[in-house]
Order: structure tokens, then C-alpha cells, then sequence
């Protein structure tokens, strides 16, 4: 075990957790698994990430990665071939992972919550009721399955438009390689196919199941399983590495704002999960947050997280 090494902290049903591990296998990367909880508490990520407590998490040493969309980042910046962005689709594959993240995410977690709620433990309700601040109708089951057929019609939506998207005959959204594009639209949908089958829209839309196939086979890279005390040990006998300045700015200038090195800030989701972190600012791009934290446990680490989706504020 290395400083270096790339440490994903995780559960196997987790669907962001899946658009990391295809990333992993369309760049080809070696990486080790550490399984955490699916619901509160973690007591053995929460060292790491200072109370974020999301999934999935990637720790290189003693710097931590939330939220896939920094966790992407800093796998390109890191491993740039095969890159996430083939020629012409920076952008677009970031417009459509946003949409795939969101939109088509919300509409598969509700419909497989409002199908299955009976078949899932009352605490995984209670957890994701506070984990989400009351949508999807605070998970409790009666009330999803009111919301059903609308949610199949939705669904249904969302593949027409993917299936139309992927009639211009190309393996990939965005060409013959496959994008950022490709493993966040796959993710919602590969959590939907395993927990409800081809039955609720997927049979309809063969060319859908086809470039899921095609996404799938790019596999999960090469992994090694790891304890979770082993890498609560790596982060306490590394050191953070240097921040780059702007790594993700196109060479543009750190856009600090009105906030100073070692100025203690908040971070905190805007969507979901609204678990603040705290710690001494350490820089911030155009869509890069880093701060420092002491843990008694671990040490010093540097917990990253994107700008997209997150509030930054001073203490």
C-alpha cells in the first residue's frame, strides 16, 4: 500500500459508486476496495472525510475525494488516457452528466423506492428521509407508490430520448469512444436494470440495452479489497500532497473569493446529504473546494470537493 495508490470507499449497490468503478475500467486503473456502510454511521469513513459521509468517497494517501464529479476530475488530471472527454466533448458530456445526475437519477431512485419500498429495512427508510430533507415524500412507502405511474411514464421519457440519441449508430453517446457521457447516463440506469429487471421500460428500447451492454463491458479496472482500518492507517502515515493551483481552471488563476489560506469555512451539499464539513481553506478553482482538516484519529488530511453542487461559507 502506497501513497499513491487509489483507495474507493464504497458499497457494491451503490450507483455512483458504479460510475466510478466504470471509469475505472475505461481507463484501465488498478485501485482497491474498501466496502463501507450503506446508511449512518460510518465511523470509519467519517475520519476521512470529516463528517461527509455520501458514497463513494476516493482516497489517494491522505487527500479525499467527495462526489463523483471531483473524483472524475482528478482521475483525468492524474490519468489522462483514455481520457473521459474525447476529442470535441468537453462539455457536452459534462451537460449530460449533469442532466444524467440529476434528473435521470431522481426519476430511477424514485421508481425503484416507490416499487420496492415494502422490501427495504425501516431504518434505510428513516436514514434516506433525513438524508434527503423530505423529497421523494420523506421515502415513506404508502405515499411513493401513489407516485408510480407518473414515475413510469417519466422513465419511459427519459429512454425515448436516449434511445433517439443513440439511433445515429455510433457504439458511444458522443462517438466510437466512450465519454464521462457514456458512465453517467449508464449509472441510474444500471441501478434501475438491477433492482427491477428490463420489465419497467428497458425491454422497450433495445438500442438502450445494447449500449448498456457496450458500457458494461468496459469493466471495473483491476481491484484488490482493502480493510477499512488499512486505509484509516494510510491516511494517518501520509502526508497530504501539494494542492496543484487551479488544476481544473485551464491555467487561470485560483478564484479564492473573499477567502484566505487556513480561514476556517463550511462545506456543504445543496442537493442531498447536508453534512457540513469543516477546516481551514486551502484553495478553490472554478469547480474545486479544498480544505484542511486535523482528525485525532487519522491526521492531517485535505478533503476535496467540487464547486457544482456544494456551498462554501466562512465560520
Amino acid at each position: 500500500m502506497t501513497a499513491t495508490d487509489l483507495v474507493l470507499h464504497h458499497y457494491p449497490r451503490s450507483p455512483f459508486a458504479e460510475k466510478v468503478r466504470v471509469a475505472f475500467g475505461l481507463k484501465g486503473l488498478s485501485w482497491r476496495s474498501v466496502i463501507q456502510p450503506r446508511i449512518a454511521p460510518k465511523p470509519e469513513l467519517v475520519p476521512l472525510t470529516g463528517g461527509y459521509r455520501r458514497i463513494p468517497v476516493l482516497q489517494i494517501g491522505a487527500d479525499i475525494y467527495c462526489d463523483t464529479r471531483r473524483i472524475l476530475a482528478e482521475l483525468e488530471r492524474r490519468f489522462p488516457e483514455p481520457t473521459l472527454y474525447p476529442t470535441g466533448t468537453r462539455g457536452q458530456a459534462d451537460i449530460i452528466a449533469a442532466w444524467a445526475d440529476s434528473a435521470l437519477f431522481a426519476n430511477a431512485l424514485g421508481l425503484v423506492f416507490g416499487l420496492n419500498g415494502d422490501r427495504f429495512p425501516p431504518e434505510l427508510h428513516a436514514d434516506r428521509a433525513s438524508f434527503t430533507s423530505g423529497k421523494f415524500d420523506g421515502w415513506d412507502s404508502v405515499k411513493m407508490r401513489e407516485q408510480i405511474p407518473a414515475l413510469r411514464n417519466q422513465f419511459r421519457i427519459h429512454l425515448a430520448w436516449l434511445s433517439d440519441w443513440l439511433a445515429h449508430g455510433d457504439a458511444f453517446l458522443l462517438g466510437n469512444a466512450p465519454s464521462l457521457a457514456d458512465i453517467a447516463v449508464y449509472h441510474p440506469l444500471w441501478y434501475a436494470r438491477g433492482n427491477l429487471g428490463e420489465s419497467e421500460g428497458l425491454a422497450e428500447y433495445p438500442r438502450v440495452l445494447a449500449w448498456m451492454d457496450r458500457v458494461a463491458s468496459l469493466g471495473h479496472g483491476a481491484v484488490e479489497e482493502l480493510l477499512p482500518e488499512q486505509a484509516l492507517e494510510t491516511a494517518r502515515f501520509c502526508q497530504p500532497a501539494a494542492t496543484p493551483r487551479a488544476a481544473y481552471d485551464d491555467g487561470a488563476a485560483d478564484q479564492h473569493g473573499p477567502f484566505a489560506e487556513g480561514m476556517m469555512v463550511s462545506v456543504t451539499s445543496t442537493d442531498w446529504g447536508f453534512d457540513s464539513v469543516i477546516g481551514a481553506f486551502v484553495s478553490a478553482g472554478h469547480d474545486s473546494i479544498a480544505l484542511r482538516r486535523d482528525d485525532p484519529d487519522v491526521g492531517a488530511t485535505v478533503v476535496h470537493f467540487p464547486r457544482a453542487g456544494f456551498a462554501i461559507a466562512r465560520i
